[in-house]
């Protein structure tokens, strides 16, 4: 897990990207509670300076197995692009700084539009970062590990991305772009023995430079792209890197998602049932960075990342939500989910089960953007998560 592919999903969350869907490493509100009245003030507040405009600063702590303890600053503003466009979703504008106290960091920063009567749909973002991380290596998805010390060495990756994604509406509610990948990153171990064991795996430390290409269609009716009740989002893209464009890696890999909301009692958006899909497979000399990590983002919770790591994925999950009053909500879900590295071994590969429970306080009630705290058991795993919006 590199800094960019553990970061650039918490930002891509943080600051309300509907055009991909990948974990967070936590966020806590400062003082751990938000009152209603608090919320208000600082929504009147906004809108005396201008009705169109939402901002929001979230200073948070964060834990989890990989990592440990870290901090995370998000300040996010949310505006729509032309006020009389109430079918396109709000714009987006946000920074992330991330530190944690084992000597890892990151900057990035992230641009959403949305625009055009909901036709067109764009980002810009880019990022730096430096981590320090447990590497398990590849390949050991067919027995159930646990977190002894003997079972990773430490590793520390560090490198910039930068990416440009643009999608336009062919028809009804069905998106076809094209997204841009560059960035640039080295995976080496702290120590002499960490660093030979990695480079053993076919991993060795040198700086790789990778340009990819993802064509990628999407088709979105959701009714709220921040808390769904009603509708279908599902992806489909094709990464591809090849040395013709730049890359030092030749690779490709094909991957679809499905999400759907299902409003349970008629005429009231209280209670949800969300399920989620997720594929992967790959193909070619992927990047420790481009393969399949299990645990590592909201597709499947409750299991340290890098633990279960190869060239596909195939994962499954369900959550019933409830929304108590204005700001609190509350969801219980389960789900199952392996990687592996061909389909001929599919079957050889471990069903990695996992169940959990998620509070969702709405920090943001114009826009109905919600902080999400979130706990999960795996096999013989956990995990605790925070991070905003819906998980999927």
């Amino acid at each position: 897990m590199t800094p960019l592919s553990h970061m650039k999903p918490l930002l891509s969350a943080v600051l309300l990207a509907a055009l991909t869907a990948l974990p967070l490493p936590g966020l806590r509100a400062q003082g751990g509670i938000l009152s209603g009245d608090s919320l208000l003030l600082v929504e009147k507040t906004m809108k005396k300076l201008g009705k169109n405009v939402n901002f929001t600063v979230m200073p948070a702590p964060n834990y989890n197995t990989t990592q440990k303890l870290g901090f995370a600053i998000l300040p996010v503003l949310v505006y729509n692009l032309k006020r009389s466009d109430t079918l396109s979703p709000p714009s987006s504008s946000g920074i992330m700084i991330y530190f944690n106290f084992y000597g890892s960091w990151a900057l990035a920063a992230r641009q959403a539009f949305f625009w055009g009567h909901n036709k067109w749909r764009a980002s810009v973002e880019a990022g730096y970062g430096h981590l320090r991380m447990k590497y398990f290596g590849v390949g050991r998805d067919t027995v159930i590990l646990g977190n002894a010390d003997s079972n990773y060495v430490w590793s520390r990756i560090d490198g910039w991305y930068g990416s440009l994604s643009c999608y336009r509406r062919v028809v009804s509610k069905f998106y076809a772009g094209l997204h841009y990948n560059l960035g640039s990153t080295t995976l080496e171990g702290t120590d002499s023995s960490s660093s030979e064991l990695i480079a053993r795996q076919g991993f060795p430390p040198e700086r790789l430079t990778e340009s990819i290409l993802v064509p990628s269609f999407i088709w979105d009716n959701r009714d709220n792209i921040f808390w769904s009740v009603r509708g279908y989002y599902a992806t489909a893209s094709f990464q591809f890197a090849n040395s013709a464009i730049f890359s030092s890696s030749d690779y490709s890999i094909v991957s679809a998602s499905a999400n759907g909301y299902h409003r349970l009692i008629r005429g009231s958006n209280r209670l949800t049932l969300a399920w989620h899909f997720y594929g992967q497979a790959g193909w070619g000399d992927l990047p420790y960075q481009r393969m399949a990590n299990y645990g590592k983002g909201d597709r499947a919770t409750g299991y340290t990342g890098g633990k279960y790591v190869n060239k596909s994925e195939l994962s499954a999950q369900a959550e019933l939500r409830y929304d108590f009053w204005k700001f609190i909500a509350a969801g219980g879900y389960f789900g199952t989910g392996k990687v592996f590295g061909s389909f001929d071994t599919f079957g050889q590969s471990v069903w990695l089960h996992f169940a959990g429970a998620r509070l969702y306080v709405n920090v943001m009630p114009s826009r109905n953007l919600r902080l999400r705290l979130d706990c999960a058991f795996g096999r013989h795993d956990w995990g605790f998560y925070v991070g905003m919006g819906q998980a999927f």
